[in-house]
């Protein structure tokens, strides 16, 4: 049996840029100061099996920190040194005696959250039951002026979850459609990529609070303007997401006519059959937000969210309609809140639990033989807490323990796990929490 190698991560750690030849940093927006390094060029000591940080690690340009090289003399762990992290084993793999660690440094996987969202006319409404759609479709104006819009309710939704996401690992931006009061989709978010600190914070305010209601609903280009942002790896490291909001479907296709129906349809199946196929490839995944007025777009949004890899449940309908690139009623993917009295409630819940699985509990694994791997958690220097393999089902439909994340076709992307149901929210409600990855070891179920 092979030496078992550990891998740790600071939840506390934000990665925020990346490491490059010459000890180089490279931020998320150009002209921005990197808040942390992940590494340089440079060789760095690390902690070996002995307890000492008698070993040597390097930077891979593009992996990040390069696995401890540690002295012959350093490879055992000795017992007046195993009760000290960052080598201690969790009960379970201590009682292997093949099991003895050296270290292996890493970070945890962070997330770019781009939300993109509908300021169209029709978002002035007031929600169901208050004013109807039909009757926001003929005067997009508010039915009862002392009962918020759509729109308003929104937007204080967002602030909320933007405040929950200050001191994650998370960035998030800010893109509205229309932009131009017509059917414009910007290249550039009105709200760049950052850390939700409170500088960030402050300006995803300010441009909630700048802009209003008015013009088109251009999803197609919304959307797309923001899968080519976030292939800009400079803008977006790590998973990245899209969360779209909308309370109707596109309207605008490629010549802003929204009674052409052919270029609809073909602007909808663009989106559909290339664009989300090419952002699940360049790990971009897309979630939906169907708000009151999207039932008509019911089995589009549904089949974007199925094809951008965040459908709710595996056997979801996600071919309604036209076989879900048009105004089909049928599909439910994607949080349609279309059906619900309280707007504000299911909106502020949908954005929390979208939230939570954005910035979800993924970590790096390092090379070596995974079919013998494990992972344990410790909260501030505590004795490590040993986490079983449970794949049983997704992680958002109750497996409790840790799983390989999904490659695009959804297959086991070996190179990550991911911490899902108790044993993720146990890691992310202490900031002291360290995370192992070990290999080497015979897999806990």
């Amino acid at each position: 049996m092979t030496n078992p190698l550990i891998v740790r991560i600071a939840l506390g750690t934000l990665l925020l840029v990346a490491c490059s030849p010459g000890g180089a940093t490279t931020g998320l927006r150009p002209g921005t100061a990197p808040e942390a390094v992940t590494c340089t060029a440079s060789v760095q000591s690390c902690y070996c099996p002995d307890g000492t940080s008698s070993g040597t690690q390097s930077c891979d340009p593009k992996q990040g920190l390069g696995m401890c090289v540690c002295p012959a003399a350093a490879q055992t762990l000795s017992p007046s040194t195993s009760t000290s992290l960052p080598m201690k084993l969790c009960s379970t793999l201590q009682g292997n005696s093949a099991c003895q660690a050296r270290s292996y440094a890493s970070q945890q996987v962070p997330s770019s959250i781009l939300f993109v969202v509908d300021r169209s006319g029709s978002m002035a409404c007031n929600a169901p039951p208050i004013q109807s759609d039909d009757a926001c479709d003929v005067n997009p104006v508010r039915a009862d002026p002392s009962q918020p819009s759509k729109w308003e309710t929104t937007t204080r939704a967002l602030g909320d979850a933007f405040g929950a996401l200050s001191g994650t690992t998370a960035s998030i931006g800010l893109s509205f459609f229309s932009s131009d009061d017509y059917c414009g989709a910007d290249s550039t978010p009105a709200v760049e990529l950052a850390a939700p600190d409170s500088t960030q914070l402050s300006a995803l305010s300010g441009a909630m609070s700048a802009a209003s209601p008015s013009g088109g609903t251009p999803i197609v280009g919304a959307v797309i303007s923001a899968y080519h942002h976030l292939h800009e790896e400079l803008h977006a490291p790590g998973n990245r997401y899209v969360v779209l909001i909308t309370d109707g479907a596109e309207d605008c296709g490629t010549k802003g006519d929204a009674t052409d129906e052919a270029d609809l349809a073909a602007a909808r199946e663009r989106l559909l059959g290339t664009e989300v196929e090419k952002a699940r490839e360049a790990n971009i995944k897309t979630f939906v937000i169907g708000s009151p007025g999207s039932e008509k777009a019911r089995g589009f949004l549904s089949e974007l969210a199925y094809r951008g890899g965040t459908a709710r449940s595996p056997d979801c309908l996600h071919s309604g309609g036209d076989g879900g690139t048009g105004g089909g009623d049928v599909g439910d993917c994607h949080f349609d809140l279309t059906k619900e009295t309280d707007f504000a409630g299911v909106l502020k819940s949908a954005l929390g639990n979208i939230s939570g699985k954005a910035v979800g509990c993924v970590f790096q694994t390092p090379p070596g033989d995974v079919q013998q791997l494990n992972v344990q958690y410790s909260h501030a220097g505590s004795d490590p807490v040993c986490l079983p393999q449970d794949d049983a089902s997704p992680c958002d439909q109750g497996a409790n323990g840790w799983q390989f994340a999904k490659d695009p076709s959804g297959n086991d992307d070996t190179t990550h796990v991911v911490l899902c149901g108790q044993a993720c929210d146990a890691v992310k409600a202490d900031p002291t929490t360290v995370v192992d990855v070990v290999l080497g070891c015979p897999i806990i179920m």
